[in-house]
């Protein structure tokens, strides 16, 4: 029997629980008020009961106390993201009020709620959160494969939320000392956090002489443009980007000072003392937030660890991070979503790229890379888009898919992801740019706009089934993990679009490492049943997560 657990703030304590058979909405118990004391442990008993699936209305403040407890929840179903999930999607049945991610929901107004439960009241009560999950259930498609595609999607992302919690509780292992270290060396002595490091000081005040521009702060965008375009350097902006194409001693100083002062601003003393705490990363991850569904962070900049930073992401003594990475992960999802058998057959291959050398498709592992997200991304120059061509004529069908996407992206219509998550429809701003082009200028600037929301829907289609796969995955190596009674010793400390990092007894990792990969295989099958492509992972183990990349 499955069992449903909703889950709520009880007015006159703590929490209430009403515990249900998920199909019949039958009483498997009375609704249960349990006090802040008693919470971890009533809920770790119903879970090793009945495991059910834990509807709550967000993670906050429910998963803090589980997982201070080491209370493991199986399954959840978050009804927030549930929300805005549904709202987005063009496969849900009837249209649904998005949810704020940002702020707290208002009262909810449930529609044709079913007699079996009490009538919602205001705010965030048990009866609101039960309305809430019986009007997204009504949601769900009649059709069985959009509606079980698009529960998986619910039931991966409520899952995510419930990895991302005990990421954040667990955080991610950093060598303070180390970092502390690595700032004296780069940047001298500290200094308030309001000036200059000295030695980056010191490089500001050489960019200036040798720019011939006194008193120029090289922090200044719009300075520094100014100063190079005096020294004669011909460039439209300052990006790193733009001026690493210039092989030239002084550009290189503008690119050394950039790096130095990134650190220093991001990276820096007043950062370690706000987010490193006992030699712990405790950044806070954002679900639901981004279209496409990957992930974000607030604050902290969990997500653009910089290379001269991760040498200081390092595993005390006996432990160690297992690494591992999708492989090609975005082509390999375009030949399942496409159902392009000719890039499914390249897809079997190990390293997909190695495959279309063979073939003779491309002349080099690069070109394949630069050819095949020239197809994904819609990019058409140079010699990546000569290479984007071949591929093209050697896969139409997964062509044909991206264009098509592209081709709605253009005319303001919104695409979907494999599971179901929407990209909406053009804004009314967008859609009034496309209708005034009275002159050449508006045309321009039109035509623009569509190439680029093209550019945009064709990424998605590919972009946003991939970060599902990446949901699932962590869903079975999570799952995997807590059969093996691993939970407490082995924990998923960071997660990066199509990258995670688990931290492990040093003993356990070649064990670990095999869970991961099969986990891959299940995520594969998962979604795309047993014809499912291949979907190998990169997996390195290391104490110090610099040298696993």
């Amino acid at each position: 029997m499955s069992a449903i657990a909703f889950l709520a703030a009880d007015p006159d304590g703590y929490a209430l629980i009403d515990l249900r058979d998920q199909h019949s909405g039958s009483l498997l118990q009375p609704v249960t008020p349990v006090d802040a004391e008693a919470f971890p442990s009533v809920v770790a008993g119903l879970e090793t009961q009945h495991s059910p699936r834990w509807v709550m209305l967000r993670t906050d403040p429910w998963m803090r106390p589980l997982i201070a407890a080491g209370v493991h929840l199986a399954k959840a179903h978050i009804l927030c993201l549930a929300q805005r999930i549904l709202h987005r999607s063009p496969l849900a049945s009837k249209e649904l009020e998005d949810f704020d991610l940002e702020r707290p929901v208002q009262s909810f107004e449930p529609a044709n709620q079913d007699a079996l439960f009490a009538a919602p009241s205001s705010g965030e009560s048990l009866s609101e959160i039960i309305a809430m999950y019986l009007s997204q259930r009504e949601a769900l498609p009649q059709d069985p494969g959009p509606g079980q595609r698009l529960e998986l999607l619910i039931h991966a992302e409520s899952v995510g939320a419930l990895i991302a919690c005990e990421m954040e509780a667990a955080g991610l292992s950093w060598d303070e000392a180390g970092h502390r270290a690595l700032l004296r060396e780069q940047l001298g002595p500290r200094v308030s956090d309001y000036g200059r490091p000295p030695k980056l000081a010191a490089k500001a005040q050489q960019l200036a002489t040798a720019l011939g521009t006194p008193g120029l702060n090289p922090d200044s965008p719009q300075e520094l443009l100014r100063a190079l375009h005096k020294a004669g350097f011909a460039v439209s902006s300052v990006r790193a980007w733009e001026l690493e194409q210039l092989n030239h001693p002084l550009i290189a100083e503008v690119l050394e000072y950039k790096k130095l002062s990134r650190l220093a601003s991001t990276h820096g003393d007043a950062w370690l003392d706000q987010w490193v705490k006992n030699g712990r990363f405790h950044p806070h991850y954002v679900l639901g937030t981004v279209t496409s569904g990957r992930w974000a962070a607030s604050g902290g900049g969990a997500l653009q660890l910089p290379h001269s930073i991760r040498q200081v992401v390092r595993t005390r003594e006996g432990s160690t991070f297992v690494v591992a990475d999708g492989r090609q992960l975005e082509p390999r999802i375009l030949a399942a979503i496409s159902n392009d058998q000719q890039l499914q057959k390249a897809g079997q291959q190990d390293d997909l790229y190695q495959w279309l050398l063979d073939a003779k498709l491309v002349a080099s592992r690069n070109d394949a890379k630069l050819g095949m997200l020239s197809v994904i991304y819609g990019g058409g120059g140079g010699a990546s888009g000569a290479v984007g061509a071949a591929l093209t004529r050697s896969f139409p069908t997964a062509m044909r898919f991206v264009e098509q996407a592209a081709a709605t992206g253009q005319q303001g219509g919104g695409v979907r992801s494999f599971l179901g998550r929407g990209c909406p429809p053009a804004d009314e701003q967008w859609l009034a740019g496309q209708k005034a082009t009275s002159d050449e200028a508006s045309q321009r600037a039109a035509d623009s706009a569509a190439r680029a929301r093209g550019r945009f829907t064709r990424n998605f289609v590919v972009q946003a089934t991939a970060a599902e796969w990446a949901l699932v995955w962590m869903g079975h190596a999570r799952h995997l993990i807590h059969q093996a009674g691993w939970s407490r010793i082995c924990k998923q400390v960071f997660f990066v679009h199509d990258e995670i990092v688990f931290e492990c007894p040093t003993g356990l990792a070649p064990q670990l490492q095999e869970v991961i990969r099969h986990a891959a295989m299940l995520a594969g099958r998962t979604l795309f049943g047993q014809a499912s492509p291949r979907f190998p992972v990169s997996v390195a183990i290391s104490d110090n997560y610099a040298e696993a990349k």
